[in-house]
C-alpha cells in the first residue's frame, strides 16, 4: 500500500517560513525621518550648490542609449554645454563621422542632419528635446543634470529629510503651496546619487540617477547618468568615455552656419 501524504505540522511550518522569507525579500526597508537637528541634509545640499557654482562648462564624449515607445537607439556622441542653457550635441556615425548636430542657447535652436543635408532652426519650444531625443525636459534642466549639479529651484524650501536604506539620505523641497517638487538623494559621503522632479499633481516628471564617480580636474564627476520619464515610458542612459570640466567654450560652439553655408561649424 502506498503511503498517504499528509501536509502535517512540519509542512505548514516550512510553508510559513517560506512565505515569510519571500515577504522579507520583497518588502522595501522603511525610510526614517531624520532629526531636524541632523546637519547632513543642509550640508549636503550646500556642498552641491557650491559644486554647481564652480561648474559652468563641460565637454565630453559619451554613448547614449535611449528606449522609448516609438524610438530606440544606441549612439556615440560628442557633447558641449555651458550654463545656463547652451547645448551642443553631435551624434556620430559608424566610423566616427558626424551624423547630426543640435545646438541651442535655450531660446533658439539649430539642427543639421548629415544624411540628407537638411537644416532647420527656430525658437525653442517646450517639446524640443522630446522631439529630437525623447528627453522630456528643458535645455537648462539637462545642462544642470549633465554637469552633475542640479540645485533647488528658486522659491522652494526644505520639506523633509529621510534616512534611506544603504546609509544614504534624501532631502525634499516644496514650493510656496507646500507641494513636493524636488527630491535629492545622497550617499553616505554626500555624493549625489538621485534627483527627482515632481509635477504640480505630485507625479514624477522625471528622475535622474548618478553613479561611477571619477576624479575630473580635482572634482568628483558622475560618468554614468540614467534618466527615467515614467509617465512617457521612456528611459535613457548616458555613459561618458571622457569629460573635461570648465573648458573655455566660445559662442561659436553653440551656433551652426546658416542655410547656404558649407555646412555645420
Amino acid at each position: 500500500m502506498k503511503p498517504r501524504f499528509s501536509f502535517g505540522r512540519l509542512g505548514w511550518l516550512v510553508a510559513g517560513v517560506s512565505i515569510y522569507a519571500l515577504g522579507c525579500q520583497t518588502m522595501p526597508a522603511p525610510r526614517i525621518a531624520l532629526d531636524p537637528a541632523d546637519p547632513r541634509p543642509l550640508a549636503f545640499v550646500k556642498d552641491l550648490a557650491e559644486t554647481a557654482a564652480a561648474r559652468s562648462t563641460l565637454r565630453g564624449a559619451l554613448r547614449l542609449s535611449l528606449d522609448a515607445p516609438d524610438l530606440s537607439f544606441r549612439r556615440p556622441q560628442r557633447l558641449a554645454l555651458r550654463r545656463p542653457s547652451d547645448l551642443r550635441v553631435e551624434v556620430l556615425g559608424l566610423f566616427g563621422q558626424i551624423a547630426a548636430i543640435l545646438v541651442t542657447d535655450g531660446v533658439t535652436y539649430q539642427r543639421f542632419n548629415a544624411s540628407d543635408g537638411s537644416f532647420e532652426s527656430g525658437d525653442v519650444t517646450p517639446d524640443l528635446l522630446w522631439r529630437v531625443a525623447r528627453f522630456a525636459m528643458q535645455p537648462d534642466e539637462l545642462v544642470d543634470l549633465l554637469l552633475g549639479a542640479p540645485r533647488p529651484s528658486p522659491k522652494t524650501s526644505l520639506a523633509n529629510a529621510y534616512a534611506e536604506p544603504g546609509d544614504g539620505l534624501s532631502v525634499g523641497y516644496r514650493d510656496a503651496d507646500g507641494r513636493l517638487r524636488e527630491q535629492f538623494g545622497f550617499d553616505r559621503r554626500g555624493q549625489l546619487i538621485a534627483f527627482t522632479r515632481f509635477s504640480l499633481n505630485g507625479e514624477v516628471d522625471w528622475k535622474a540617477s548618478f553613479s561611477d564617480y571619477r576624479d575630473v580636474s580635482g572634482s568628483r564627476f558622475a560618468f554614468d547618468v540614467r534618466l527615467n520619464f515614467p509617465a512617457l515610458n521612456a528611459r535613457a542612459a548616458l555613459r561618458f568615455d571622457h569629460a573635461a570640466l570648465d573648458p573655455t567654450l566660445g559662442d561659436e560652439v553653440f551656433a551652426l552656419r546658416a542655410p547656404g553655408g558649407v555646412g555645420p561649424q
